[in-house]
């Protein structure tokens, strides 16, 4: 078999493999099933399920932590949720570590663990022990990590030295875990390609993840470099500066503020891209284009340079100016790229679950992508000034006019970006889930389930980054204290809370979908190939795929971005060729 055939949509019913044998022979030694084949598995099939169940599990318990900050911000007579501010302070920190390196990262490395081989048409990942000593040192570290702020570690002041010392390596240990799985990635795509798919061929989702995982490449070990320095000087008699406990958030805090927090939502573009193309039918066009702005994105998402704790005017600099207009162009710019595939077909996109979850994710992000815009209003306050310094009448009609925007730095706008990025990841890595389903567990994902978390998730994160952004335009500070600023203020909080809880319910789908498909799959549920009438090589591979992927044939040379959709043509000019 080679990839010149045609895999047509269908409405069959998922029907289980039969019991005699497994639909594609399996090459190779046996491979031990049931728990001891999973904890042994090298499989980036295997390994994908399992960062993306525990990486949900964890968001779980994430969230919870954000919906105490709050009902803790929210001052409701008769509920005290911390016993004092240091305790706040715990959270505080934990809840943002957690949602970037305990839910949004591995997410997004478990479904591409999964799917970014069979998209390029690889038989497996590189390194396949590698990264299966990514997912396990990842998983362990989370442990150590959460466990390290249970017993009064974390990064704040006052903590007990010894938990704050293990809060740090496991910590590190989390990021190069990551690193460690990001680096596989890489280095399969740029080493498992088949003939003829260069850089330019890829598909999107996959492109997504190679420039993803270059700027975390770039970027992340300087955060482990903060971790070490920070570290070391804790082990000493007493604390110079990087060990010092009210120093110890500061020095990481440029990985979760813009623009560095936009890096990990640069893969929402390329699920969103995947499944508009499938629900119109047709191939994008100026595919180079679309690729450029995707990886101009995270070119301008590169944050390690600006960290306020050495250069306390970092977020007042042209690049960080620039880095906001720059990702709100890109998304602008897809938007209508997206917008001329609707144009050209001239019908609407077939309705689906993983579009109407994916249409939710561009939603929050577009919403994210301005706030960042008026963020960086706020630091180009210092710009307009200079050119004003001679005219006293504009200067003092600007500094009226934007001063709200001057204002935001350090209040919880900081928070509601933070917050709208990651539920905008999130949702993005869910319509993924719910695309390749087939792939993933064998079995189509409920439509119905789709339509209720895109509602659910997007109505929850917007509640939570756009009541936060209020907030910080009331005043409200974005770092733990003992009082707060308005009665506004603690109304956005309780609908802050409220957008906690829905999230928390579309989560709870989520996971369920994901237990039943991991469930159907241990019973040997199968589907069609191609369901969607997809374009990219993972649709040619058996739902769910052997374990080669494609067997041991080789495919047919890549002509295009869309191999499947070219495919009657390749076909055709092989026939021919002498």
């Amino acid at each position: 078999m080679t990839a010149t055939e045609t895999h047509t949509s269908s409405d069959v019913e998922h029907a289980p493999v039969p019991v005699e044998g497994p639909a594609v022979p399996v090459e190779g030694p046996a491979v031990p099933g049931g728990l001891a084949g999973a904890l042994s598995s090298g499989d980036h099939k295997t390994l994908g399920r399992m960062w993306v169940l525990a990486s949900l599990l964890l968001g779980g318990f994430v969230l919870v932590c954000g919906l105490l900050l709050h009902l803790e911000r929210a001052d409701l007579p008769g509920i005290e949720v911390f016993a004092g501010v240091e305790s706040f302070r715990q959270f505080f920190t934990l809840y943002r570590v957690g949602l970037i390196f305990l839910f949004v990262a591995p997410l997004w490395v478990g479904l591409a663990t999964h799917v970014v081989p069979l998209q390029i048409g690889a038989r497996g990942v590189a390194f396949p022990r590698a990264a299966a000593a990514a997912f396990w040192g990842w998983l362990t570290g989370a442990g150590i990590l959460i466990a390290s702020w249970a017993i009064d570690g974390g990064l704040v002041a006052g903590g007990e030295q010894r938990a704050v010392e293990l809060s740090l390596l496991a910590f590190a240990m989390v990021v190069v875990s990551l690193l460690a799985a990001a680096a596989v990635l890489l280095t399969t795509m740029f080493t498992q390609r088949p003939a003829g798919m260069s850089l330019e061929r890829m598909p999107l989702f996959s492109w997504s993840m190679l420039v993803t995982g270059a700027v975390w490449l770039l970027s992340l070990p300087v955060l482990v470099a903060n971790l070490v320095i920070m570290w070391v000087d804790l082990r000493g008699p007493s604390a110079v500066r990087f060990g010092a406990g009210q120093n110890l958030y500061e020095q990481v805090s440029w990985v979760f503020e813009q623009p560095q927090v936009f890096v990990f939502a640069i893969p929402v573009l390329g699920v969103v891209g995947e499944i508009l193309q499938v629900a119109f039918g047709a191939p994008q066009r100026r595919w180079g284009l679309m690729l450029s702005l995707v990886g101009l994105a995270a070119v301008f998402s590169f944050g390690a340079g600006l960290q306020r704790f050495f250069s306390p005017t970092a977020q007042t600099t042209p690049l960080y100016v620039l880095s906001g207009f720059v990702v709100a162009g890109v998304v602008v710019a897809l938007l209508g790229g997206w917008a001329d595939l609707g144009r050209r077909t001239r019908r609407l996109p077939r309705p689906s679950g993983h579009l109407a979850v994916a249409m939710s994710a561009l939603g929050v992000l577009v919403f994210a992508a301005m706030v960042g815009l008026v963020r960086v209003l706020g630091a180009a306050v210092g710009f307009l000034r200079s050119f004003a310094r001679n005219n006293e009448s504009w200067q003092s009609d600007l500094d009226r006019a934007l001063a709200p925007l001057d204002e935001l730095r350090g209040t919880m706008a900081g928070a509601g970006l933070l917050d709208l990025v990651a539920l905008a990841a999130v949702i993005g890595a869910v319509a993924g889930l719910f695309y390749w389903s087939p792939k993933i567990f064998g079995r189509r994902a409920s439509h119905a389930a789709g339509f209720g978390v895109a509602a659910i998730l997007g109505a929850g994160g917007l509640l939570m980054g756009l009541t936060s952004t209020v907030a910080g335009f009331l005043g409200q500070p974005e770092r733990p204290s003992t009082s707060f600023s308005s009665a506004g203020a603690e109304v956005a909080a309780v609908l802050g809370a409220i957008g906690v809880v829905g999230t928390l319910v579309g989560l709870a789908v989520v996971a369920i979908v994901a237990l039943r498909g991991a469930a159907a799959l241990s019973q040997g549920a199968s589907t069609v190939p191609d369901p969607w009438g997809g374009p990219t090589m993972e649709w040619f591979a058996a739902s769910p795929p052997p374990r080669e992927n494609f067997g041991a044939e080789p495919l047919i040379p890549v002509r295009s971005a869309h191999p499947l959709w070219d495919a009657p043509a390749a076909a055709a000019a092989d026939k021919d060729a002498p």
